[in-house]
């Protein structure tokens, strides 16, 4: 079974926006290009494949600037993102971007990497993004590796790449939907408890521990909703800041339903806002989707009254559904469309809330498998490249529907089809779709006359 963890692979990175597939991603595979080479760069070829998702959104999304900031070893996070590009100029790193066609190619986000160092030692590096900030290094100066950033890997006659992870420490205890919640269900264990277990012993760490880095992921989470309230910070490129303003008119009783689903709404925009100008928020379960459960988790400590404890119950119990997208299909629309997304996003919020509403394991999936359900077979077709529209009002949306899908299932309503299952459904119909539809900027809304007419304006 792949080795994945909700830490690793659900609810991370802590990333600059807009898309954990661009800048972590990439970034990831920098570093460890950076790792393998051993020592400081001074140029770097990178080749995008003309008929991918690179080709088109590798400007537009940062992927150029995660690229340099990894070669350039610093953290992702580092305030000098931005300026990344102009920094490796000055020290004097050379970098230069192709798009042409790419023999061997089997991924949207795939990348030929040459890369030379100081000494004259160069290395060629074939890799590829896989969603949610995850990657694959699969060939190395014309032979087969498998590189993944969570264990060290020394590649004879190159180098050998650090992780980028944290490393396993133990076994995993469950490995599917219906194995978790019949491992709370014996264990008389919310899903939220037996996903801090399951983490704590996979990475080796104590219960304290693994609630702690929550913790910490969720005050970035909230962080990120709060700034992008402030109208002044948000650096969009297509949209105007709107968040502030739902949020006023749901505060002073201006809208027609208004109350909980309006706040929630506007806190996902104003995560989105964030994301999409480049500021810092928690992949959940990537950067495309990261206003769906930051906005509920905010909600419900702030409108449900939820102690922070709860509320951590509720990120793990989110955690555990995605860990079954992370060991069945995909967080890359790339691969799958916007349901594997955005539509995860919703399907893990959904069982948050029924964590925090102390709901069953069992139901939590149930919870989460009627919300994918409603997002079968989502395109994504962000307009200009842009993670800006639709998928602000598409996480919006989710974070509402988050808590009509929990209440259906705490009301009564039977799910007849299990969320192992419905997750294998998403991944196949999501490959049915054409590239036009997955990332490329070349169908649905994305192709349309007022779309491509929109002004692009520069920002992050």
């Amino acid at each position: 079974m792949t080795f994945a963890s909700v830490f690793n692979d659900v609810l991370g990175p802590v990333m600059p926006g807009p898309s954990s597939s661009h800048t972590a991603g990439s970034y990831h595979i920098a570093v460890t290009a950076r790792s393998l080479l051993g020592e400081r760069p001074s140029q770097a070829v990178f080749t995008f494949d003309r008929d991918g998702s690179y080709a088109r959104t590798y400007g537009p999304q940062s992927a150029d600037k995660a690229f340099a900031a990894g070669l350039l070893g610093r953290t992702l996070t580092d305030r000098r993102f931005r300026r990344s590009l102009d920094d490796a100029e000055r020290a004097g790193l050379r970098l230069v971007f192709r798009v042409s066609k790419l023999p061997r190619n089997d991924h949207p986000n795939m990348v030929r990497i040459v890369l030379t160092g100081v000494s004259g030692k160069t290395i060629e590096l074939l890799a590829k993004s896989t969603g949610g900030g995850t990657f694959a290094v699969v060939e190395s100066n014309g032979r087969s590796v498998r590189i993944d950033g969570k264990s060290e890997v020394r590649v004879p006659g190159v180098g050998t790449a650090q992780p980028v992870y944290i490393i396993r420490k133990g076994r995993p205890l469950f490995g599917s939907a219906a194995e978790m919640a019949s491992y709370a269900r014996r264990r008389r264990l919310s899903l939220g408890q037996a996903a801090l277990r399951y983490e704590s012993r996979l990475l080796g760490l104590t219960e304290g521990e693994a609630a702690a880095e929550m913790r910490r992921r969720y005050g970035v989470m909230a962080g990120s909703a709060e700034a992008g309230f402030n109208p002044r910070r948000a650096r969009m490129r297509l949209l105007g800041p709107t968040a502030h303003k739902v949020l006023a008119g749901a505060e002073r009783g201006k809208l027609f339903l208004g109350g909980i689903p309006a706040r929630a709404a506007a806190r996902a925009l104003a995560v989105m806002h964030t994301s999409a100008g480049g500021g810092v928020v928690c992949a959940a379960p990537t950067g495309g989707s990261a206003g769906v459960l930051p906005a509920v988790a905010v909600t419900l400590a702030r409108e449900k009254n939820c102690p922070e404890p709860v509320v951590i119950k509720a990120l793990f119990a989110a955690g555990a559904v995605g860990l079954v997208f992370a060991w069945r299909a995909t967080f890359a629309a790339e691969i799958a469309g916007c349901q594997v997304e955005i539509g995860a996003a919703g399907a893990m919020a959904a069982a948050a809330v029924v964590e925090a509403a102390g709901g069953t394991a069992a139901q939590a999936c149930d919870a989460a498998a009627i919300s994918l359900q409603n997002t079968m077979g989502s395109v994504c077709d962000l307009i200009q490249g842009l993670c800006e529209i639709p998928c602000h009002t598409r996480n919006a949306a989710a974070a509402v529907s988050a808590f009509v899908c929990a209440d259906l299932i705490l009301g009564g309503y039977k799910n007849p089809i299990p969320l192992d299952e419905t997750v294998d459904a998403a991944l196949s119909s999501g490959k049915m779709l054409p590239s036009e539809l997955r990332v490329t900027s070349r169908g649905g809304l994305a192709a349309a006359p007022s779309a491509r007419a929109l002004r692009v304006r520069r920002g992050a």
